[in-house]
């Protein structure tokens, strides 16, 4: 009786859109349907009611998917009649999308580009912060996890003194020796030989109030505690790994500052993650969850992903201030791509000279002749260079001094130190950052940026605002790409169907 259902739905509704693009797509390719039973419901019609739900309301939860397939009659027509409970769905989202769904995210968008106009040779970037689903107060600070170990390691090594001085004392042929260095076994064997000798001696550990506990069951107590804590901090050590934060109901979550409206609160700190996306013509064409809360760090592993799904460089990244790097322009070089990404100095550079920003250190460019003019027109005598290994890309950084500022009228403007004016310097650095100003003023640069503007920002301002979509439902960093992987396809399909409806528009017209 399916037909009683398609009747009822539109004929321009975007549940045919959805059924249109996985009917259009070889699904099978990517899910294995081999493991569900023959008597459950169809993973082509869950799929389709998935990601109809998240066309239409930005994100959905499974308890909404038991809803929708009760009472809308779209995924009726979708499921033809059958209602699938919020553990069907937890089940096929679970089992079979989680380890698929980057493909299937992949595949969607080349069906997007067979049967709509994309200029995939442009992808515009840019992140936002989403809050994990973790408690606010259960973070870890690295920083204070170091203090506190090291502080408990001293206890210890005091906590050993005295008891090679009460087995001194009491006879007790037992001694331990000082280690500098924490060890966790080491804690383990001072345990299990304080409790031979309890044993031996036929001591009784003793609990409970008003019971008088022995001197050597209170060094066990003691240094079994000392063994616990140490235990836990290499525990964080691991789970951080090299973070300075994380969330104990979260681990994958790192703690970082959030824009806050209520009463314009800002730097509040919040267990989240770093979601970056790459945006043509308002398709999302790629998406990296990361831990790390500095967008730089995040555009080559970003680039490195998309390459590995499409098997191409874009041409031109437009991108803000966060993305201008030595590492990443050097990167975007070595693969052919056009520096689009402002640095962090560029506002600054564009504004007009003053007697506040002609001392800045952005002011002073070598001339034709190679040589560095302060404002007083002293050259900067050259001291030192090195070659810096620690980025992906090594670098060649020059150290300058000027020797003319004893005596400078300017000098209290200047600088305050007392050898006077400093400046280090990299000179393709400065090369590449020329190629970007020089990008940026032409006619198409400027038309970029405002597309970026647009389309990047305008997508978060879609999910976030329009949908409500500004928090994390999953934990862990698989299940929260899932699920933006699931907003991502959501929103693409909603973007295709909104451009075919505009398409038929213009050819009825």
């Amino acid at each position: 009786m399916n037909f009683v259902y398609e009747d009822s739905v539109d004929p321009d509704d975007i549940s045919r859109t959805v059924k249109e693009v996985v009917e259009g797509v070889n699904v099978f390719k990517f899910i294995d349907f081999s493991h569900r039973n023959s008597y459950g419901y169809d993973g082509v019609k869950m799929l389709e009611c998935v990601l109809l739900a998240f066309a239409l309301n930005g994100y959905a939860s499974t308890r909404e998917l038991e809803d929708l397939c009760k009472y809308d009659i779209r995924f009726q027509f979708i499921m033809e009649g059958q209602k699938p409970s919020h553990m069907a769905f937890h089940r096929f989202i679970h089992d079979d999308l989680r380890m698929s769904a980057e493909e299937l995210f992949v595949e969607f968008n080349r069906y997007f580009e067979s049967h709509d106009q994309i200029q995939t040779d442009i992808l515009y970037i840019d992140g936002t912060k989403l809050e994990a689903n973790a408690n606010k107060m259960t973070f870890v600070w690295m920083k204070a996890t170091k203090k506190f170990r090291e502080k408990r390691w001293k206890k210890i090594m005091g906590r050993l003194m005295t008891f090679n001085a009460y087995c001194k004392q009491e006879g007790i042929p037992l001694r331990f020796s000082i280690l500098k260095e924490f060890s966790f076994e080491y804690l383990i064997e001072i345990t299990d030989r304080i409790r031979e000798i309890m044993n031996r001696q036929g001591i009784e550990e003793k609990r409970g109030k008003g019971q008088r506990k022995h001197p050597l069951q209170r060094y066990l107590e003691g240094f079994e505690e000392d063994a616990d804590k140490i235990l836990k901090y290499t525990e964080y050590y691991q789970i951080a790994d090299g973070r300075n934060s994380f969330s104990k109901t979260d681990h994958s979550a790192t703690f970082m500052h959030m824009k806050y409206v209520y009463y314009n609160h800002t730097n509040v700190f919040k267990p989240g993650y770093n979601v970056q996306m790459g945006s043509s013509d308002g398709y999302i064409r790629h998406v990296h969850v990361s831990s790390d809360a500095n967008d730089m760090n995040t555009f080559i592993p970003f680039l490195e992903g998309y390459h590995m799904s499409y098997g191409e460089y874009p041409e031109k990244t437009p991108a803000d201030a966060g993305y201008g790097s030595y590492n990443n322009y050097s990167y975007c070089k070595e693969h052919g791509i056009e520096l689009y990404m402002k640095y962090s100095g560029y506002r600054k550079e564009q504004e007009k000279l003053s007697d506040k920003n002609r001392f800045k250190s952005y002011r002073m460019k070598p001339n034709e002749d190679g040589e560095i003019l302060c404002p007083a027109g002293h050259v900067f005598t050259l001291e030192w260079e090195k070659t810096n290994t620690k980025g992906r890309y090594p670098r060649t950084i020059k150290f300058y001094r000027n020797e003319h500022c004893d005596g400078c009228p300017f000098r209290a403007q200047c600088t305050r130190s007392g050898n006077g004016r400093t400046l280090m310097y990299t000179e393709k650095l400065d090369m590449y950052q020329k190629e970007v100003r020089e990008n940026l003023e032409t006619a198409e640069g400027k038309e970029l940026m405002k597309q970026r503007s647009i389309q990047s920002e305008g997508i978060f301002g879609q999910i976030k605002q329009d949908y409500e979509y500004d928090r994390l439902w999953r934990r862990g960093e698989t299940g929260v790409k899932l699920e933006i992987l699931l907003v991502s396809m959501g929103h693409n399909l909603r973007r295709y169907h909104n451009r075919k409806q505009k398409s038929k528009v213009k050819i009825q017209a």
